[in-house]
């Protein structure tokens, strides 16, 4: 186990790519003091997490491997969504939030979501940012109620459906004010 930690923590420099041992995401090493990095996270935010709790995602050499009819950018792939100054998009999506979506139980699943919702509209507040879309999907609805019940009880700021042009139904516009 200890051999682990110090192969673990000699492997990460600055400008790596990490995951995390305890949530899902990915992010880039900014800078490592002591025994602790800077990770600049997927959502644009900077945070400090201990080195131990990082793994490196190096690229695989898979050499002059073609594909075919394959997109190769991520404009392509359909992936690149116009991003606007000042609006952080949440994907709440459960299997987007964590590794094994089928090992846990509906009410799990939704406490999960509800959580995220609520860490990223704090960072969002912390960082400035004004506009938030929480992404929740259409489904049966029990997800998107319970995001506007938890907005309700929350102080300085507006809520409605988000724009239909760019997510659809599944999607709630939050106003930080």
């Amino acid at each position: 186990m200890v051999r682990l930690f110090l192969f673990c923590t000699m492997a990460i420099a600055e400008g790596d790519i990490v995951s995390f041992l305890n949530e899902a995401g990915t992010g880039k090493v900014v800078q490592i003091k002591g025994d602790q990095a800077e990770v600049l996270m997927d959502h644009g935010f900077e945070e400090w997490y201990p080195l131990r709790e990082l793994v490196p995602r190096k690229p695989l050499d898979i050499g002059a491997i073609q594909t075919k009819d394959r997109p190769s950018t991520p404009l392509e792939k359909g992936q690149a969504r116009a991003h606007i100054p000042g609006e952080l998009i949440v994907d709440l999506h459960f299997d987007r939030l964590v590794q094994y979506p089928k090992n846990y139980q509906p009410f799990q699943k939704l406490n999960i979501q509800l959580n995220e919702a609520r860490k990223n509209l704090e960072k969002a507040k912390r960082s400035g940012i004004k506009r938030v879309i929480l992404i929740h999907g259409v489904g049966q609805g029990r997800l998107k109620e319970e995001v506007h019940s938890m907005l309700e009880r929350m102080d300085h700021l507006q809520f409605y459906d988000a724009s239909y042009a760019r997510f659809g139904r599944g999607a709630t516009e939050v106003e930080l004010r």
